[in-house]
């Protein structure tokens, strides 16, 4: 039975369906900056032509600048310099943009005309959509979505005529110098094709074994195929020394990026932050449709024997759909390679399919499980990382997502005119190079061109309550001169002033100089800098700090939000309610210990323990207060109270119980004052 002609509403349900999906690309492929690799793929860009070459060594490294390196995406880079010099920031985001739904058209325009139904093609959209979202970056790999779904027609069709074999001879030379790694992708599938089809003639020789039989001609055409797919590659600028490159690094750096890891990375928060419907079906359906493609050939294996299973249907696109799929479970960024693999299987399987859509009962379900992907589509990338619609769409102008990148920072490195080698903040390595160098150079970006020492130092440096000694390791390993991280860059919110200078904080990152005899050109920097924006300097670096803390405290304190909150506490501490009125205290105790105000912040908090409450957390900030403003003997005996409550204390509940970070807090004030550690704190860390 064939399936029924289309309704003459169907053109117009067809044409609102793609209104919907591309309008909801267009506000994931356009919006704010979130990717750490644009800012150094740009300075890259500019780098290689200003000298007209492409560089061989680590031209960025802090560390080693004769560390061998060439990037394999040189084009791309000297694109993306020139538009961003020439036009500005949000024209490279409109480029990748434009690549990104070129690519998804062009993938609707190949399944409308290979699979069987509008509602096949609308489920398999919506599947490449949900499964490509956390690719849609502004990075190179944009070219990669573009030039692969360019090149799928070509790669599908039955003969390959000359203007096919120039059309993909041209692209495979301009993708290899756009981006060399993704460009390997082509001549992998023309490999897959041309083994697979290599097999079914080898299995229907003599005639043995039903179905089409592949012949010479066909194995010409994926030979042809291979080779313009491959050969115009080859000579390519730093194609085979770019690849080798990316290769070496991979293998130190992969364990520190997660879109290296395996689609089960999506199960882990560590790696990919808030579980979320969207982090579950990238991370699950891999597996499930590898588990599928490979129950379909051994059932075919089973029920018609090898020579009959390699022949009755297309092997060539079987090989397609097994080594996309194999891909896919490899690492999370090759995810969205399963809906073509998911297109080919239909492809395949195109009389079952088309038998099946024709039933209304089916149609229901493929529309019912594409409103579903779109609603976990349009959760993650609307609702859960932007904060719903309205502020996505308010947030298109921005050209970088706030609070991603340490921009007040930068402007403040950048006005001071600081110079020097930086250790930082690893996701936020790219973003110096393309603010700094080359009056910085930065420890590592996210190309992760390191050694394995430098990896795990790296590693040390962004567990917080280790960051105090990783820091004085790692300084007298590489003579850094500047730091970047978020705050703070030390928990204790104190520091050696005779080996660190405070010269920067915001919310977003914190910047410290490394004192000594080659940083006090940077210092005379920072004193000018600031004494230029009225703060008082002429005390020298020491005086500096306490004005530049002050002066913090002060604006904090003189925001909205938290005049909001001090009101609402110190109208709670009127209260005639003992309870209420502690609470008042104690929130009003966290905005002066947030503003630096220790002496206000321990005094309000005595007044909250003074009533008998048993409250952890609130005798921790008392200790803390008192070590800040150098009152070591009364932090001690604060600290052995928190410890040891005694009187009406210790007859209560904990109101304030010690969570993890309380626990890691008293464990370092513990030892800076010279106490051992309390046990409950080295459960604390267990927990």
């Amino acid at each position: 039975m064939s399936p029924r002609p289309s309704r003459p509403a169907a053109p117009a349900v067809e044409a609102a369906f793609l209104a919907v999906v591309f309008g909801l690309l267009t506000l994931y492929c356009y919006r704010p900056n979130w990717d750490i690799d644009i800012y150094w793929h740009i300075k890259a860009g500019e780098w290689i032509a200003s000298h007209g070459a492409i560089p061989d060594r680590d031209v960025f490294s802090a560390v080693d600048q004769d560390r061998p390196w060439t990037p394999f995406q040189w084009l791309y880079e000297v694109l993306v310099y020139e538009v961003e010099a020439r036009a500005g920031f949000p024209f490279i985001r409109a480029l990748h943009a434009a690549l990104f739904l070129a690519a998804f058209a062009g993938w609707y325009r190949t399944f409308r005309r290979e699979v069987p139904g509008r509602v096949v093609a609308a489920l398999l959209l919506v599947v490449a959509v949900v499964l490509s979202e956390d690719r849609l970056r502004v990075r190179p790999e944009a070219f990669n979505f573009f030039f692969f779904a360019l090149l799928l027609p070509d790669l599908l069709a039955p003969g390959l005529g000359w203007a096919a074999l120039v059309r993909m001879g041209v692209v495979a030379a301009l993708w290899a110098n756009l981006h060399a790694g993704g460009a390997l992708l082509l001549p992998l599938c023309a490999l897959a094709l041309l083994l697979g089809r290599g097999l079914a003639w080898w299995a229907g020789r003599g005639g043995a074994g039903e179905g089409r039989a592949v012949g010479l001609g066909d194995l010409r055409a994926d030979a042809a195929r291979l080779a313009v797919a491959t050969i115009p590659m080859l000579p390519m600028p730093g194609f085979l020394r770019g690849v080798y490159t990316a290769f070496s690094m991979y293998q130190e750096s992969a364990v520190l990026i997660p879109e290296w890891h395996p689609p089960a990375a999506y199960f882990l928060p560590e790696l990919s932050g808030r579980f979320t419907a969207h982090h579950a079906v990238c991370g699950a359906f891999p597996y499930l449709f590898l588990f599928l493609v490979g129950g379909l050939v051994i059932r075919d294996l089973v029920r018609l024997g090898w020579r009959d299973a390699l022949t009755r249907r297309d092997a060539g696109l079987w090989a397609l759909t097994g080594g996309l799929a194999l891909l896919a479970v490899q690492s999370a960024r090759f995810v969205y390679l399963d809906a073509v693999a998911a297109f080919l299987l239909v492809m395949i399987h195109r009389e079952q399919v088309g038998r099946a859509v024709a039933s209304m009962g089916w149609k229901i379900g493929l529309v019912a499980a594409g409103g579903v992907l779109a609603g976990i589509s349009f959760e993650y990338s609307v609702l859960t990382q932007r904060g719903g619609l309205d502020r996505a769409v308010r947030l298109l102008p921005y050209d970088h997502e706030p609070g991603e990148f340490p921009e007040a920072a930068s402007d403040a490195i950048a006005g001071m005119g600081l110079r020097g080698r930086i250790f930082h903040f690893t996701r936020w390595g790219g973003y110096l190079i393309y603010r700094h160098y080359p009056q910085c150079t930065v420890f590592t970006d996210g190309r992760g061109n390191f050694t394995p020492e430098e990896r795990d130092d790296l590693v040390r440096s962004h567990r917080p309550f280790e960051r105090d000694e990783a820091l004085e390791e790692a300084w007298k390993k590489y003579r850094f001169d500047i730091v970047v991280f978020p705050p703070p860059v030390f928990p204790l919110l104190t520091w050696d002033r005779d080996r660190w200078m405070l010269v920067y904080r915001d919310e977003v990152a914190e910047v410290f100089l490394r004192r000594g005899a080659g940083s006090r050109e940077n210092e005379a920097r920072v004193l000018r800098y600031w004494a230029q924006m009225g703060l008082d300097t002429r005390g020298g670096v020491e005086a500096f700090q306490t004005e530049y803390e002050r002066v913090l405290g002060g604006e904090f304190l003189a925001r909205e939000e938290v005049r909001h909150r001090a009101l609402s506490a110190l109208e709670r501490t009127r209260n005639p309610d003992r309870e209420v009125r502690a609470s008042g205290l104690y929130d009003l105790a966290m905005i002066w210990f947030a503003a630096a105000r220790y002496r206000l912040a321990e005094a309000a908090l005595d007044r909250v323990l003074d009533m008998g409450f048993h409250h952890s957390t609130a005798s921790l900030y008392v200790a803390w207060s008192r070590y800040l403003v150098g009152d070591e003997d009364g932090a001690r005996r604060a600290l052995w109270e928190l410890v040891m409550p005694t009187g009406e204390r210790a007859l209560h509940r904990d109101r304030g119980p010690l969570k993890w970070a309380g626990y890691k807090i008293l464990g370092l004030l513990s030892r800076r004052l010279g106490l051992p550690e309390p046990e409950s704190g080295r459960e604390g860390e267990k927990e």
